[in-house]
């Protein structure tokens, strides 16, 4: 059976949360969890109000109406269902399919959220530098730790702005923390999505069956707060508050938007992220970050309709002067036009019977979807692997996926070695992509398996405080995402959850945070989305080339780490190198002239 959605939001740290371990929980659990939930699509408006009184009166509920794109979101017997899909009026009828994140542990710590079970890290804050434009929070002048910034061109582009709070962005994700010192002034509206879940998603298909309700009353946090942490890592890398604290956001000036689209479990419903750019562009909001997503095989009708609904949807959303920026996957797939998928992938991690379900000819949504914004993403620095590794550098497949030193004598080695901006081993690219922004990667730009390396910095503190994936704040009453918290003097507030993560949902709100820079600076290209992707693609740093190879169909060997076989291939990266257009598309993000 293909795969309906996968995992969009990639924040690797171990082995267990990776694609290839969830690819078969995803392939038999899809279908079956959204039963009963429909997507009904009328074929004009006055059809629409007929089909809606039809599904009332054969004992459906409407969940939500979506007129803007005639469909209605219901929870139906089959019969019902049956006899919808047969009205002429209809369109298409589609089960409701379930798109999720992929967060750093195998199992959300739901007993200690947040800063209850948070590490503290002992930091010293270093002497303030001048930057242009405006004076960055504290932990701009960190050594290592920010490098994002300075690859998009910061400090230089605040020169001209900071952002502008007539400008909005929308977070499509697990919800902002807006009880976090870095959002609460940021955070100027909440939209809960999550309350029209029929059935609810988080109590009803995880165990234990608990819900954000449950966890506000039994750790006294809002309901409506990010229980997961992705998102808030999201609202902080965009627009972290400049208040002389921490850290700030990449346009500290504009505003946000919570659009809680999931609760502490990552998933959502597929009419619910469609709900969301509904509602964004209704509003007004200038740009949408989205970092959830799968694929959908378009030769079966009821994934190809949900596939018209997001390409109806995004392109109503421009229509509104709303531009959607979305994450590329984290797949390691090449991707064309319309989203679909031009290589067999994905990654498949090594193991005693490995499971590759591949994806070739099936389409990515909703970063493939005509008119939205694709990113890929890119790291820090490939730092090379070494001759002389020290006792205990190298990691261990029992309790260290983390290891600071790889020897050359391991059979995989990643490309392009002592090179910056490469393609993280990761991510998607393909023709499809508009753009490529930071956003991180192991040590040495591999999967865990073959010895990838560490997240550094605050993980580790063997390379000082260089980070190798990405920066940011995440959610105080995060179950997903760790929290790492900062002693008296570092510059950083006490008691407030910070963490470091990898994905192309890392890269996404990058180019997101540059737009509303551009939107701040040029107001005259607010509400003109081509305008405004024009001048993005126009500013993109060119002077790039990547080493970063594919996946390997042929190579079966073990995994450099546990000694896992991969009898299946697509384990392992491998000639040829990707091209610098699949990698970059129009470049790497530059805002340094705004």
């Amino acid at each position: 059976m293909k795969v309906r959605s996968v995992v969009r939001g990639l924040v690797v740290a171990t082995i267990l949360a990776m694609l290839g371990a969830l690819l078969p929980q995803l392939a038999s659990a899809a279908p079956e969890k959204a039963s009963g939930r429909y997507l009904v699509r009328a074929r004009s408006s006055a059809d629409y109000t007929a089909l809606r009184a039809k599904a009332v009166k054969q004992g459906a509920r409407v969940v939500r109406d979506l007129k803007q794109v005639n469909t209605m979101v219901v929870s139906a017997p089959a019969a019902a269902r049956t006899s919808l899909a047969a009205d002429p009026r209809t369109l298409g009828v589609a089960r409701d399919g379930l798109l999720r994140l992929t967060t750093e542990r195998s199992a959300p710590n739901l007993a200690a959220p947040g800063l209850r079970s948070a590490t503290r890290v002992q930091a010293k804050a270093p002497a303030a530098t001048s930057a242009a434009g405006i004076n960055p929070d504290p932990a701009f002048d960190y050594k290592g730790l920010l490098w994002d910034y300075r690859r998009i061109g910061l400090p230089q582009g605040w020169k001209t702005t900071a952002g502008s709070p007539e400008v909005t962005v929308g977070v499509a994700d697990t919800g902002l923390d807006f009880t976090h010192n870095e959002l609460a002034s940021k955070v100027t509206q909440v939209v809960d999505f999550t309350t029209l879940e029929d059935p609810p998603i988080c109590e009803t298909f995880f165990d234990p069956p608990v819900s954000d309700a449950d966890l506000a009353a039994q750790f006294g946090g809002p309901e409506k707060t990010d229980w997961n942490g992705h998102g808030s890592w999201i609202g902080g890398r965009i627009a972290a508050a400049l208040n002389g604290t921490g850290i700030n956001g990449i346009a500290p000036k504009v505003n946000l938007v919570a659009l809680k689209i999931s609760q502490w479990c990552g998933s959502a419903y597929e009419s619910t992220i469609i709900s969301a750019f509904l509602e964004a562009a209704n509003q007004g909001l200038d740009i949408v970050s989205i970092s959830f997503g799968g694929y959908l095989d378009r030769s079966d009708p009821e994934q190809d309709a949900i596939y018209q609904m997001f390409v109806d949807t995004v392109a109503y959303a421009r229509s509104k002067g709303t531009v959607i920026v979305a994450s590329a996957g984290n797949e390691h797939v090449r991707v064309g036009a319309g989203g679909r998928v031009l290589s067999h992938g994905p990654t498949v991690t090594p193991a005693e019977e490995p499971v590759f379900d591949d994806i070739f000819g099936q389409y990515a949504v909703p970063g493939g979807v005509p008119g939205v914004v694709d990113v890929s993403s890119t790291g820090r620095v490939v730092v090379p692997s070494s001759a002389n590794c020290p006792p205990g550098s190298e990691g261990t497949p029992d309790d260290n996926f983390s290891p600071i030193c790889k020897p050359i004598t391991d059979l995989h080695q990643a490309a392009g070695q002592g090179k910056q901006n490469q393609l993280a081993y990761y991510s998607n690219y393909g023709p499809r992509i508009d753009i490529a922004a930071p956003g991180g990667a192991r040590k040495f730009n591999l999967q865990g398996f073959d010895r990838g390396g560490t997240p550094g910095f605050p993980y580790t503190t063997s390379d000082l405080t260089n980070a190798w994936e990405v920066f940011s704040t995440t959610s105080n009453w995060a179950v997903e995402i760790p929290c790492f918290t900062f002693g008296s003097g570092s510059g950083f507030p006490l008691g407030q959850c910070y963490s470091t993560i990898q994905g192309t949902s890392m890269a996404a709100p990058q180019v997101s945070g540059s737009l509303a820079l551009i939107a701040s600076a040029h107001p005259s290209l607010r509400k003109h989305p081509a305008a405004l992707l024009h001048r993005l693609k126009a500013l993109a740093n060119t002077n790039l080339h990547n080493d970063t190879q594919v996946l390997s169909a042929t190579d079966t060997s073990p995994a450099d780490l546990t000694g896992l076989p991969c009898p299946t291939g697509h384990c392992h990266l491998g000639p040829p190198r990707i091209f610098d257009s699949d990698a970059y598309g129009a470049g790497l993000v530059n805002v340094s002239t705004p």
